[in-house]
Parts: C-alpha cells; sequence; structure tokens
C-alpha cells in the first residue's frame, strides 16, 4: 500500500480555503485613489514546519514588496488580478524547482511543491503552510506565524536587519511586522521651582 504524503493531503484544504476567500467580501472594491508608498524593511524567517500568513496593516495597507521563499508544501497567493492594489500595484510570481500552480481562480492562486517562489509587487493576501522554510521579505507587512516543535523542540525563528536579535517563531499565532515596530515610551520630565530639568524618573 503506497503512503500519501501529509502535505498532499493539506492541497484540499488549501483549494477550499482560497475558495472561502474568494467568496469573502472584501474592502478593495472601494476603488480609493493611489496610496503614498509605506515605509519598507526586511525581515528574515526560517522553520521546520508550521506557516505564516502574510496580513495588511489596514484596508489602504495590504502587502507589498518581494519575497523570496523556498519551502515545501502549500503556497496560497491573493493577487490583483481580480481586484485592484490601492497603489496601483500588480502581483509577479515566478517558480523554480518543482513548484506547480495548482490553480488559478480569479487571480487566487495556489502553488505546491518543493522549490523556491519569489512573489514581487503588491497582494492582497499570501499564506504559506509546509515544512523547511526559508524566506527573506523586503516590504511592508504584518506576519501571523504558527508552528509546531521540531525533533529538537524548536519552533523556528525571525530576525530584522540592523537587529541583532533573533526572535522565537513560536506556536500561539506571533505577529511580527515589516518594518520592525518599536514603542518608546516618553519619561516624564522634572521639574525644579518650575524649571524644566530635562531629565527622567
Amino acid at each position: 500500500m503506497s503512503m500519501i504524503s501529509p502535505a498532499r493531503l493539506a492541497l484540499p484544504s488549501a483549494l477550499c480555503a482560497v475558495v472561502a476567500l474568494c467568496l469573502c467580501p472584501s474592502s478593495y472594491a472601494r476603488g480609493e485613489d493611489k496610496m503614498e508608498k509605506p515605509a519598507y524593511g526586511v525581515i528574515h524567517l526560517k522553520t521546520t514546519v508550521g506557516s505564516f500568513k502574510m496580513l495588511e496593516y489596514n484596508d489602504d495597507k495590504p502587502p507589498e514588496g518581494k519575497l523570496e521563499m523556498s519551502f515545501s508544501g502549500t503556497v496560497l497567493v491573493d493577487t490583483t488580478e481580480a481586484i485592484k492594489h490601492p497603489r496601483g500595484l500588480t502581483t509577479k510570481i515566478t517558480t523554480s524547482g518543482n513548484v506547480r500552480n495548482e490553480m488559478n481562480y480569479h487571480g487566487r492562486r495556489v502553488f505546491f511543491g518543493t522549490g523556491k517562489i519569489i512573489v514581487e509587487g503588491g497582494w492582497h493576501a499570501l499564506q504559506w503552510f509546509g515544512q523547511n522554510m526559508e524566506a527573506t521579505f523586503n516590504g511592508s507587512t504584518v506576519f501571523r506565524l504558527n508552528g509546531e516543535f521540531d525533533k529538537n523542540l524548536e519552533t523556528g525563528s525571525y530576525w530584522y536587519d540592523g537587529e541583532t536579535k533573533h526572535w522565537d517563531w513560536g506556536t500561539g499565532g506571533n505577529q511580527p511586522t515589516c518594518p520592525l515596530q518599536k514603542f518608546v515610551v516618553d519619561k516624564p520630565k522634572i521639574k525644579v521651582n518650575g524649571k524644566d530639568t530635562g531629565k527622567g524618573h
């Protein structure tokens, strides 16, 4: 009796997910004027087994930039073919290795296999799930990460250009932004006899 790979069994679920995505109302159909280019950053991601989804900051800022990824598994891309990107960007996708375009439904595309995919321009959503993924993204988006422990009890990691810290991928839906969002809390200034000392607590 021949064995069927878990990744192949997951493909019908991916097709169903794309169909469900197509049935959902989209806020991009409003046809707003082109927006200003958002700030870009560079993030690197690596995991043995897991998934991620690229999300929009808000209705006016869907993902844009360039994603280069090697992987085994399934990639779903909601391109700009059906509904225009707010900044007028289009979606360019190239693949290499044993990566096949399994479905194209009104711009919603499903890729499956082992190899490399490059997505450039703008798109409305992108999701990957599978194994042995390494990616670099230069652009603007929010990621949602979900992972599993591998044989070394690790879930993977992500890091940014210009930063020495590596963050754990995790299992509970971490949402790293690109570019990295840093929150700085202003320290209250101390006044002595009504004069600002310029020092905080």
